[in-house]
């Protein structure tokens, strides 16, 4: 009796001093996380990620460290975002004196955030691109937008799409998670989220923006973060 006493003091203190197994979170004083900066999508807004931001603070992430571009032209060119998604970066580095930047793209904020690393600085700067049902071989929705640079570019086969998938999809050595829903109906196919040599992650019942909000991708949002993102000191 008093082994069995014994054993389940240790297990007590063993789970007060570090926590149940595979709940640890990283805080600011615990680990060392890149700064996430979050790229919205076709005609979307910073404000898509208020809801993720919050869960990531409440998973440990200081709201120092958490960024949300806001495009100058929503429907515009993923070259012309790209090139401010480099300024804005560029800026985040300087404020938290971080050495590279975690970044969470949704739908067409992942074709920018490709864009930005094969052909601009982001190869350097980025640690860790997670993106949230990306066309990332195009969208047959995106003929309705035709009258748009960024629609057309994300036509299948478009000159822009070409150019961004020829050669390494997934240049290292940043990690690429690519989470998509069989139940986006904005994507079609949503099997364009396909990313060759990325963790590609297919969830069910979530629609396009619900993968901004919904509980079900966040577990491999946190593992494409963890990889690269947090090390414990």
């Amino acid at each position: 009796m008093k082994r069995l006493l014994s054993l389940i003091v240790a297990i007590f203190l063993v789970l007060g001093v570090y926590g149940p197994v595979g709940a640890a979170k990283p805080t600011s004083n615990s680990v060392t996380v890149n700064p996430v900066v979050f790229v919205h999508g076709y005609s979307g807004s910073a404000s898509n990620f208020d809801t993720m931001k919050n869960w990531l603070i409440s998973e440990g992430w200081p709201e120092s460290h958490l960024f949300a571009i806001q495009y100058s032209n929503r429907t515009g060119s993923n070259v012309q975002n790209a090139d401010e998604l480099s300024s804005f970066v560029t800026d985040v580095l300087r404020k938290t004196k971080a050495q590279k930047v975690d970044i969470i793209a949704h739908s067409m904020g992942g074709l920018s955030t490709r864009y930005y690393i094969k052909n601009l600085d982001g190869s350097s700067k980025v640690d860790d691109v997670i993106t949230l049902g990306s066309p990332h071989h195009g969208t047959n929705t995106s003929y309705f937008g035709w009258l748009t640079a960024g629609a057309r570019e994300m036509m299948p086969g478009s000159t822009f799409l070409t150019n961004l998938n020829s050669g390494d999809e997934t240049p290292n050595p940043i990690l690429y998670t690519s989470v998509y829903s069989s139940a986006d109906t904005v994507i079609n196919p949503y099997t364009s989220s396909i990313l060759d040599g990325a963790r590609n992650e297919e969830i069910s019942n979530v629609s396009h923006n619900g993968l901004l909000t919904s509980t079900v991708p966040r577990p491999f949002i946190l593992s494409g973060l963890n990889n690269g993102g947090a090390n414990t000191n």
